[in-house]
């Protein structure tokens, strides 16, 4: 549904460390609403927004290295001032009714990010040795319990304290519809409590009453069967493939235009040539259309199927899964039981060696 424009954001920035070659777009959910040149580390942006407060980002382009600076604002005249070295967490935003809500959730997340930003580099250097091929090393990181793991769960509790803390600021209400996978259902009760009795009717208040009643699959729980499209975009029953000889069925939630679901596929393909006997796979794709999934509908082998779900991340089915990356990978048995679950190209390499051997 197409927001209609009331009004214009006028940006001024004083920006230092930047060359006069830097490039400046003013980004919204939807694309770049306009763009730039810094002369001085000073640029005036102007554009046309909703009256009513949402995420923009400027994006900042120097020598091929990005700078983004987010942004909670609505039709206001606002000033951004920072420096190169340290302008993602500490840029100061002056002018604005709404971003200093944003603030709030930035403060109480701020020591959780450094720590997070420490290890991702701390990661990024031992991938390129050659101890990072060692399971144990990899798992400290990016495993169930790894390092970076807990850091992405502390910031999502953290940005869920934040919701419930101040419910009725625009800043909160915007994060709803991002938080409706991977909580405790304690926290959907809560929101759905706290909504109005009008918003518990609407599409967002039943999604939250559906997630209270919902839980991420454990081991020995049986699929959740979903309505699916094949490669002729028939309707089908993720069921349907439970019901053959193979002894293990892998589901694949991804998404067509996730980087880490595209890194994984190649993963995928080599152990499903590797066992036609006892291993069937099917990739649920998300896909913003039809003809985007059909590339990969092309790609189906004897135990491969590339399936698709429209709008499967902000479907029901999704929420009663209550999962909340791409890819996700649940390996079921025969009989329809969760044997394990994994997220990410790095753990899907693992994982399928554990089961099915290094091929």
């Amino acid at each position: 549904m197409e927001h209609l424009i009331y009004g214009q954001v006028k940006i001024t920035t004083n920006l230092k460390g930047f060359s006069d070659s830097t490039q400046v777009y003013f980004v919204s959910s939807e694309g770049p609403l306009a763009n730039t040149n810094l002369k001085n580390g000073v640029v005036e942006i102007t554009a046309e927004i909703d009256s009513k407060p949402e995420t923009y980002y400027l994006y900042l382009l120097e020598n091929n290295q990005p700078y983004i600076i987010t942004l909670f604002i609505a039709d206001e005249n606002i000033t951004v001032q920072g420096s190169k070295e340290d302008l993602i967490y500490n840029a100061k935003i002056s002018g604005s009714t709404y971003h200093s809500q944003k603030e709030i959730l930035d403060k109480s997340q701020m020591s959780t990010r450094l720590k997070g930003d420490a290890l991702q580099k701390e990661m990024q250097q031992l991938q390129a040795t050659a101890d990072w091929q060692d399971k144990n090393v990899q798992e400290k990181y990016i495993g169930v319990n790894g390092s970076l793991t807990k850091i992405d769960k502390e910031l999502r509790d953290l940005e869920r304290k934040y919701i419930l803390e101040n419910f009725d600021l625009n800043y909160a209400q915007s994060l709803l519809e991002f938080n409706l996978c991977g909580a405790e259902s304690d926290f959907y009760t809560s929101v759905y409590n706290k909504m109005s009795k009008e918003d518990q009717k609407n599409d967002l208040g039943k999604k939250f009453l559906l997630a209270s009643k919902s839980k991420k699959l454990s081991k020995g729980d049986t699929f959740l069967d979903i309505e699916i499209q094949n490669k002729d975009l028939e309707t089908i029953k993720l069921s349907n493939y439970f019901k053959n000889d193979k002894k293990y069925v892998l589901v694949d939630l991804s998404s067509v235009t996730c980087p880490n679901s595209n890194q994984a596929f190649p993963i995928t393909k080599t152990f499903s040539d590797n066992n036609t006997e006892n291993l069937q796979i099917v990739s649920v794709l998300q896909s913003p259309d039809a003809e985007t999934y059909k590339h990969f509908g092309k790609l189906n082998t004897s135990n491969w199927e590339f399936v698709y779900a429209e709008n499967f991340l902000n479907s029901d089915d999704y929420i009663k899964y209550q999962e909340n990356a791409t890819p996700t990978f649940l390996l079921f048995d025969n009989q329809g039981k969760l044997v394990d679950r994994w997220i990410g190209a790095s753990s899907h390499e693992l994982k399928m060696n554990e089961y099915f051997g290094s091929k």
